[in-house]
């Protein structure tokens, strides 16, 4: 089955570079138009921007800092002033640094609390009502492996990839009355520049330093599809969860790992 989009309009927060930049890619290869977010990466989001108008889409990018209402307010207005609606939202923008509890600052904690949980919850209870006037809307979110399992040095991000499993649960019975779906895909480690310093932490650990890909050969060792993700693995499953084919889903956090979480 084709899955089609043709109609839709959509908001994809962090859509820059990496899972944000291939999800609104492939949001508007299904035939969605497209409002695509950048806050330090403006050019990039318009660049992702100009990408999809050539698709034969609509597309606008719009800056801004997810961690502030009136900015995310800003956004969302935005978007439905281009496309009178929402119909799909992908609370996508995050962060990763690695630290150990001791090295973990409280502007580290905060900057994690900030972007990853506060940033999501603010661009869906901004989208929220837009989707309640059409009584129908698709909400998903960025969680992690790391949101069902801990890893050393890397607490702060664990611990908002936990609370956005949680967030993304507690509003699917919320706003399942109002025919909203909210649901997570959970992605393994994927290729992107976010995890670049976890790579290169693998390869001091097999005794390459500044060998990253020996760093992403020695990661890929603990997944059994024998490699680490690529984004091109993660824009299908927001596709799905997008679609009408999702209509009976909500509340699932779906783990997009090769294998990692059933081991």
């Amino acid at each position: 089955m084709k899955i089609s989009l043709e109609g839709r309009t959509a908001l994809v927060t962090g859509a820059s570079s990496g899972i944000g930049r291939a999800a609104a890619r492939a949001l508007a290869e299904a035939g969605a138009d497209v409002c695509v977010h950048g806050h330090a990466h403006t050019a990039e989001a318009e660049a992702v921007a100009h990408a999809i108008t050539k698709l034969g889409r609509k597309a606008i990018a719009v800056g801004g800092d997810v961690t502030r209402s009136e900015e995310v307010d800003r956004l969302v207005a935005t978007a439905v002033k281009a496309f009178d609606r929402v119909d799909i939202v992908f609370a996508n923008a995050g962060i990763m640094q690695l630290a150990t509890l001791e090295e973990t600052t409280d502007e580290l904690w905060r900057r994690h609390l900030d972007i990853n949980v506060t940033g999501a919850f603010l661009t869906v209870r901004r989208v929220v009502p837009e989707m309640k006037r059409a009584s129908k809307g698709k909400v998903i979110t960025n969680g992690s492996i790391f949101g069902a399992y801990g890893v050393p040095g890397a607490v702060a991000y664990c611990v908002t990839k936990m609370a956005i499993h949680g967030l993304t649960r507690a509003l699917a019975i919320e706003l399942a009355p109002h025919h909203i779906n909210v649901n997570a895909v959970a992605p393994g480690n994927v290729v992107t520049p976010l995890n670049d310093p976890l790579y290169d932490l693998m390869a001091v650990k097999t005794g390459r330093p500044g060998d990253r890909e020996a760093g992403k050969r020695e990661l890929a060792r603990s997944y059994p599809w024998g490699r680490v993700g690529d984004v091109g693995d993660i824009a299908p499953a927001v596709v799905y969860l997008a679609s009408d084919a999702a209509d009976f889903v909500t509340g699932q956090i779906l783990f997009v790992d090769g294998g990692y979480s059933v081991q």
